[in-house]
């Protein structure tokens, strides 16, 4: 089967467009902020899982996914807030700021480990 059906031109002879209504072209704000968490969580795990195994010196890293996290998170509020076509569908975006925030928070457990805080009462 041909995709063109006839011989006359208009919206008949052109070529069908088989991409998905939700996929769009090009980067957006929020696009970087969520890969940046997502990028932070990858590398948050690694610490942690290179600590249990052994390397407690591992924590050190932590600033590294605190800092992507917090720029991630950033991104994704400035682009999900001011950015006229955010790139992403609205579920998209609440799930960046979602695994943003919680890597900040793993970053800061990882953080307060290696800098050896209390942080339960004794």
């Amino acid at each position: 089967m041909s995709e063109t059906t006839s011989s006359g031109g208009g919206a008949h002879g052109s070529p069908l467009d088989y991409r998905s209504p939700g996929i769009r072209s090009g980067s957006s704000i929020a696009k970087i902020g969520g890969a940046l968490g997502v990028a932070a969580t990858f590398i948050g795990f690694a610490i942690f899982v290179t600590a249990c195994a052994g390397f407690e010196a591992a924590f050190a890293l932590s600033p590294i996914p605190l800092a992507l996290g917090v720029i991630g998170l950033v991104l994704t509020c400035v682009g999900g807030f001011f950015s006229e076509d955010v790139g992403l569908d609205d579920p998209q975006v609440v799930a960046s700021y979602a695994i943003n925030i919680a890597v900040i928070v793993g970053a800061m457990l990882e953080f307060a480990i290696w800098r050896g805080w209390n942080i339960f009462y004794r």
